[in-house]
């Protein structure tokens, strides 16, 4: 049958049954490579020419991802019916499904991501797992330039609100999250992000306490 292989700086890669959408990627400082490829019935994530462990498949929207010091990979995988983040070779707990795609921190030592367990999400951070609500809304998680503190947005019932390092903020009808609606870091300890209260849009700032 036919191969494909990735040619990097003129060298041919290791010949593959099929190369995956996710990739290639380099690293931020250009001096790695990763892919995903395909060998008989399983897939795999293949790091300057090191092959991964062998899934049933890899997630698409779930990297690979280098962390900013291009030291770090994470992606997702599942096997059989289950997914998991995979971090420098770690596979994670395994669960329903994978929500949001796996985020380093700016300082490569802290890894956020969005998580399915039947009908409720939740983040997980440095391993372990926040609370569960109906829905995470998209991006996902944001994390401060200092690497300190974790943000994201969350659905519960009819009302929406932020989340910053663990607590629940106030509550609204929507948290506004598309045509340039984001949570914003403007500093180590401030954000906002703009919000729906009855027919009103407003814009919330909120300083974190140390």
């Amino acid at each position: 049958g036919t191969k494909q292989f990735i040619v990097v700086d003129g060298k041919e890669g290791k010949r593959y049954d099929g190369m995956l959408a996710s990739g290639p990627i380099f690293s931020p400082d250009s001096k790695r490579i990763a892919y995903g490829a395909e060998t008989g019935t399983k897939q795999v994530i293949v790091v300057d020419g090191k092959e991964g462990k062998q899934y049933d498949g890899i997630l698409r929207a779930s990297g690979p991802l280098f962390s900013p010091d291009s030291k770090r990979v994470a992606y997702g995988a599942e096997t059989g019916t289950k997914q998991f983040i995979v971090v420098d070779g770690k596979e994670g707990k395994q669960y329903d499904g994978i929500g949001a795609v796996p985020l380093f921190s700016p300082d490569s030592k802290r890894v956020a991501y969005g998580v399915v367990a039947s009908t409720k999400q939740f983040v997980v951070v440095d391993g372990k797992e926040g609370k569960q609500y109906d829905g995470i809304a998209t991006p996902g998680p944001i994390f401060s330039p200092d690497s300190k503190h974790l943000a994201y947005a969350i659905v519960s019932g009819s009302k929406s609100f932020v989340i910053v390092d663990g607590k629940e903020g106030k509550r609204y009808n929507g948290i506004i999250n598309f045509g340039g609606g984001r949570i914003v870091f403007d500093s180590a300890d401030s954000l906002h992000y703009l919000a729906l209260k009855g027919t009103g849009i407003y814009l919330v700032q909120e300083n974190i306490k140390r």
